[in-house]
């Protein structure tokens, strides 16, 4: 029976994020056919086990009348009852479970802003010390060579280079938003003097002048896991008070700038023109392409 609740609030769990659009915070969405398909293979198993449930029933009710006239008493001392240890490791399996596909539903997605990327802390993870490989974390550059080889992340970047640095005036938008940037940060002193047009949150970072500011955009690389803050510094020609979290779409010179936080340079968008946007429907952005 618990099996059977299992698999029918996973499936639910998985449908509604596909039906509500919310399975986008999570992955990439050219990944979604995996979970679409993972609907499909649970609603199987859901009606397999259910099959076997009522059989497993009617086999039970057939045996009690076939084996009314015995003793029933020496019948369940022979049947070995669990253990409560048993009960209570099956309970808790069951619970740990059941409790995220319940509130996977119930509760709302919460989008990822300013204080995740202070709770992350905002740094470079090249120049950490490295200690600790499986917590390092992107911010500002979505860098791509943590998921492939040098080589193919060089002839990646340079064939992807080829549809921005001709160019005098760019603008990002959702769909190469990821893209662009990468190739920015990896061939800043090309875009120098370019007009760059972009939107994203803002977010005060540490160290910053006070005309300066982040325009950041959460992205997803393949899923959650791999999510960072990727943007880019903008800087106004006076100084500024402008709170995190706020949606502008900011139009400047690029240039680079060194940054004392992160002991490098980093690009910067020297602003000449900006204004508040609505928070867009979808507020991440996603590696749409590899090639």
């Amino acid at each position: 029976m618990f099996k059977v609740l299992i698999l029918i609030l996973t499936t639910n769990l998985f449908f509604m994020l596909h039906v509500t659009g919310n399975i986008s915070k999570y992955i990439n969405m050219k990944y979604s056919f995996l979970s679409a398909s993972m609907i499909v293979i649970l609603f199987i198993l859901t009606v397999v086990e259910g099959i076997k449930l009522w059989s497993s029933g009617d086999k039970k009710e057939k045996h009690h009348d076939c084996d009314c006239s015995h003793d029933h008493h020496e019948h369940d001392h022979d049947k070995k009852k669990p253990s409560a240890g048993k009960k209570i490791k099956k309970f808790l399996a069951y619970t740990l479970v059941v409790i995220p596909a319940i509130t996977g539903v119930v509760f709302p997605v919460a989008t990822l802003d300013s204080q995740l990327v202070d709770a992350k802390g905002f740094s470079f993870p090249t120049l950490e010390d490295g200690s600790d490989q499986y917590g390092t974390h992107q911010v500002l550059n979505p860098d791509m060579s943590k998921f492939m080889n040098q080589a193919d992340f060089t002839d990646l970047v340079r064939k992807e280079s080829k549809s921005y640095i001709p160019k005098n005036n760019i603008t990002l938008t959702d769909k190469d938003y990821l893209v662009g940037l990468e190739v920015m940060y990896n061939f800043s002193g090309a875009f120098a003097g370019k007009t760059l047009t972009m939107n994203g949150f803002t977010y005060n970072g540490p160290g910053e002048q006070p005309n300066q500011l982040f325009l950041l955009r959460f992205g997803i690389i393949h899923c959650v896991a791999d999510s960072g803050a990727f943007g880019m510094m903008i800087q106004f020609p006076k100084n500024v008070h402008i709170p995190n979290d706020q949606w502008y779409q900011a139009t400047g010179t690029m240039d680079t700038v060194y940054y004392p936080q992160m002991k490098t340079k980093i690009p910067v968008l020297k602003v000449t023109s900006y204004k508040i946007i609505p928070k867009p429907k979808d507020p991440y952005v996603y590696r749409n392409t590899l090639n």
